[in-house]
């Protein structure tokens, strides 16, 4: 004899069921898989004894799905089918950008009779709860999903909790699309931001155990250095290199990591230095030069060598300056016209036939010519 599911209830839930959130609130209820139909994704049925309605959203395992159909409602407990929302889409209210969770099919698969129906090629089917913000969206709106435009063709409120939206492939705006976060219409409203970080001491230097060594930074947005920027510091391994969210980096023992800074809010915007703890230091000299990397005809500019000692700028070393063509030919195209401590004037040529053509300016230590740099350098037309 095969007892009903209904009389014992509390019993399967206390004993197999899980921990949901219904909208956001806690229940317990049993979920299995749905084999009962034609599946083109992740569909479960749900169990639960609190009640159930098409559009609720079901957190389960860390995955968000959508109550889609089949609500049956006994005495005990509820039941219905649920579809894990496989994608977010954003729309855009003039500037006002929401996020939604969605099902979203190239195949049209029946919430009703569980069919799979085909669809125009460049057509997809949008699943979306029915709240106040979708209650918002209009034919003709647009919306990105994986890097590609579409828009609304068609809105079907005939299921109740659930707005299905007819959408065909729409054109990518460039212009104002931001293409590469899924957002429409974004820079009709907002300042594009490109940001970049450096982290000033070079590319890798020396710290002795139990010494402390700043790292100084420098954050640009569009260019433009950001006065007080949010950065976050991280050590490979702080049992040999420390360092705090000032970027103050301290070796604790013998050996090799890297500092990653990056932007806080930003993450993806990073810049690294190799530190190495050492006991005693050798003298590992570096040389930055400042200035522009172009030059107008007959004009003049001034180039100054940052001299670095394991990461820390010093003033008590000189360099030796030279210009020269990038292809080594003669006449060189510019020349030094002064010189002071250790920056250098240099002025280009006025030649027509220099325009879009090369200098390299370099500068080696005084005392270990081997150690050097060298700046490229183009020559422009004021035309």
């Amino acid at each position: 004899m095969t007892r009903s599911i209904e009389t014992m209830i509390d019993f399967f839930l206390r004993e197999k069921g899980e921990h949901i959130h219904i909208n956001g609130v806690q229940q317990i209820a049993l979920i299995r898989d749905a084999t009962d139909k034609i599946q083109s994704s992740d569909e479960k049925i749900i169990r639960a004894a609190t009640p159930l309605h098409t559009g609720n959203f079901i957190d389960y395992r860390n995955e968000r799905y959508l109550i889609t159909s089949e609500i049956v409602q006994n005495e005990q407990s509820n039941r219905g089918r649920i579809r894990k929302c496989n994608y977010g889409i954003a729309f855009n209210w003039d500037g006002n950008v929401k996020w939604f969770n969605a099902i979203l099919e190239g195949e049209t698969f029946s919430v009703s009779s569980g069919t799979i129906i085909s669809v125009p090629t460049g057509t997809i089917h949008v699943y979306l709860q029915d709240n106040a913000d979708t209650k918002s969206i209009t034919l003709s709106q647009r919306f990105y999903n994986t890097h590609q435009p579409f828009k609304v063709n068609g809105i079907d409120r005939t299921v109740k909790g659930i707005i299905k939206l007819s959408c065909s492939l729409d054109s990518i705006s460039s212009a104002v699309d931001d293409v590469d976060n899924n957002i429409v219409d974004r820079w009709k409203y907002e300042v594009s931001h490109t940001y970049a970080l450096t982290i000033d001491n070079v590319t890798t230097t020396q710290v002795l155990i139990n010494d402390v060594l700043q790292l100084n930074y420098t954050a640009t947005d569009n260019g433009k250095e950001i006065p007080t920027p949010a950065i976050t510091f991280t050590s490979s391994d702080a049992n040999v290199v420390s360092v705090d969210n000032q970027g103050k980096v301290m070796g604790k023992q013998v050996g090799q990591e890297t500092i990653t800074a990056r932007l806080t809010y930003h993450p993806s915007i990073t810049d690294t230095i190799q530190i190495t703890t050492v006991e005693e230091y050798t003298h590992n000299y570096n040389i930055l030069i400042s200035g522009n990397t172009s030059i107008y005809l007959s004009q003049s500019l001034s180039y100054t060598a940052i001299i670095y000692l394991s990461g820390v700028e010093v003033f008590d070393q000189s360099v030796q300056w030279m210009i020269s063509n990038q292809n080594a030919t003669t006449p060189v195209m510019a020349a030094i016209t002064a010189r002071t401590g250790n920056s250098v004037t240099i002025k280009a040529g006025n030649s027509s036939g220099y325009v879009y053509k090369y200098l390299i300016l370099s500068a080696k230590l005084t005392s270990d010519p081997t150690i050097s740099i060298e700046k490229t350098i183009q020559i422009k037309s004021l035309l």
